[in-house]
């Protein structure tokens, strides 16, 4: 049996490996994070312009520490050593229960983590220039639990970030409270989410005005494993918006962590379910309004656990953890779909098991057109351990085939995200190599900048636009793109 087992892993990383050197091209070389001695994991991120931050629990005895580590866009150096925030006693076994939350309000990013099950919250900001640290937060009269990924919300248009996380009964039940808190520390008091019990797993979106937060209902019979997900919207003062409702009632249990997004038009929700056939990952569509789509869209058949989404370029790269339980061979795999939910080619590899050690988890985001993802690689004992955290890039699979494929038209997209704050990305489509312009207008039509001014050659391209590098006020903003005989102008809303 060892000799058969030991015949069996070696095939099976050689299929691994095969199918990584020869699926898809277009993921980068892996570059690491945090591979020192200590054992780290990957829980959060952030972004500016300029650099990234990933949010770590550093693990100690007992508890562990909450650090960051910023690495830099352009080469994926590091910068500097991981900074302390401050600790927490939830012991590794229970590390599910304190998932730091972060969100980035375009000067400095907010970090919430739970201190222990009767030690409330923690949280501190930390300045993205100066990397300056705020005082320590300590809140110990709310005993929330942060267990889902995403759960925390910056609102430039109320200067305030959502909570979202659980308290949890003495008889061991758990029901989903929210907060807000200020960009001064304020903490302002809470509210119960839904009357009934819950999983801890949750995430947040947000779209005009309104919240939309997902998670999974506790089923009350014990017969049945929870299988509901549904939704609750919340308005901007965290008045409750009509009853929660429900997103996916197949009774295939759903007791993963969920994920949820934004596209500019619908709100997308990644979820997971145990059928017979196997794990599968399925999303559905919510509309603003909170009314579901009927349908669900099969993402992958090969799934497993922990969904996460990253958008751009008017695409989704949807990543996952593919665990099998019965072997130490693990992987994250990724799948692009576009705005439709349709897919973008197949699953694909992003990271494998590596000296002996497994990736778990996966979060990213998008930027300069490109995905960034980062796991956690974790060996694999009685429980998961000695974890090491790494990054990869991965390119835009239609970005090269636009530049090149001919172009019928002339085309000047929506801006994404609009309204947007600081920065937003501008897409545009040429039929021929000539001249074109884009230009930043007022909303008298007076011009402010040119964005662009140059030879651009037929295919599909898009520019960065960034409203701080032009000490833009906040407010309704015009760009206009001029090509030959073609003119097209259209509106933009810069949330400051």
């Amino acid at each position: 049996m060892k000799n058969l087992l030991t015949n069996f892993f070696a095939l099976t990383s050689i299929i691994l490996l095969f199918q990584w050197q020869s699926g898809f091209s277009q993921v980068g070389n892996e570059f690491p994070i945090e591979v020192g001695p200590d054992s780290c994991f990957a829980l959060g991120y952030a972004n500016d312009d300029t650099k990234y931050m990933i949010v770590m629990r550093r693990e100690k005895s007992y508890g562990a520490d909450i650090v960051v580590q910023f690495h830099s866009k352009a080469d994926h150096s590091l910068i500097g050593s991981p900074i302390v925030l401050g600790s927490t006693n939830m012991t590794f076994e229970n590390f599910e229960k304190s998932i730091p939350q972060v969100a980035f309000d375009g000067t400095r990013y907010l970090i919430v983590w739970t201190d222990g099950k009767n030690g409330g919250i923690k949280y501190r900001f930390i300045h993205s220039q100066t990397f300056e640290l705020s005082q320590l937060y300590n809140d110990p009269t709310l005993p929330i639990y942060l267990g889902g990924i995403k759960s925390l919300h910056y609102n430039p248009t109320t200067n305030k970030y959502l909570l979202v996380g659980s308290i949890e009964t003495q008889g061991g039940s758990l029901y989903h409270i929210y907060t807000f808190i200020g960009t001064d520390g304020v903490l302002y008091s809470s509210s119960q989410l839904a009357s009934f019990a819950v999983r801890r797993e949750l995430s947040v979106s947000y779209a005009n005005g309104k919240y939309l937060v997902c998670f999974i209902k506790k089923s009350s019979n014990p017969n049945l494993n929870d299988y509901e997900v549904v939704g609750q919207l919340l308005d901007e003062n965290g008045n409750l918006v009509g009853s929660s409702f429900a997103i996916d009632t197949s009774l295939a249990p759903s007791d993963d962590p969920l994920f949820v997004l934004f596209d500019g038009k619908y709100h997308v929700c990644f979820y997971t379910e145990e059928e017979q056939t196997g794990w599968k990952i399925y999303a559905k569509r919510i509309d603003p309004n909170g009314n579901v789509s009927s349908s669900r869209s099969l993402i992958s058949s090969d799934g497993h656990i922990l969904p996460f989404a990253i958008l751009g370029n008017s695409k989704i790269l949807v990543t996952w953890t593919r665990f099998p339980y019965e072997t130490t061979v693990g992987a994250i795999k990724g799948k692009f779909i576009n705005l439709n939910l349709d897919p973008i080619g197949d699953d694909f590899l992003i990271f494998q098991h590596l000296n002996n050690k497994i990736p778990v988890g996966s979060m990213g985001v998008f930027a300069d057109n490109k995905f960034f993802v980062y796991t956690t690689r974790l060996e694999l004992a009685t429980i998961l351990t000695n974890g090491d955290v790494y990054g990869v890039t991965i390119l835009d699979p239609t970005g090269v085939e636009d530049e090149i494929n001919s172009v019928q038209t002339y085309e000047l997209y929506q801006n994404f995200p609009n309204p947007f704050n600081s920065s937003t990305r501008i897409k545009f489509s040429v039929k021929e190599t000539q001249n074109v312009s884009i230009r930043l207008m007022n909303i008298l039509g007076e011009e402010i900048a040119t964005l662009l001014n140059e030879n651009v050659s037929s295919g599909v391209h898009s520019i960065e636009f960034n409203a701080e590098k032009f000490n833009l006020s906040g407010g309704v903003y015009f760009y206009q793109m001029k090509a030959g005989d073609f003119i097209s102008t259209k509106k933009m809303i810069y949330l400051k």
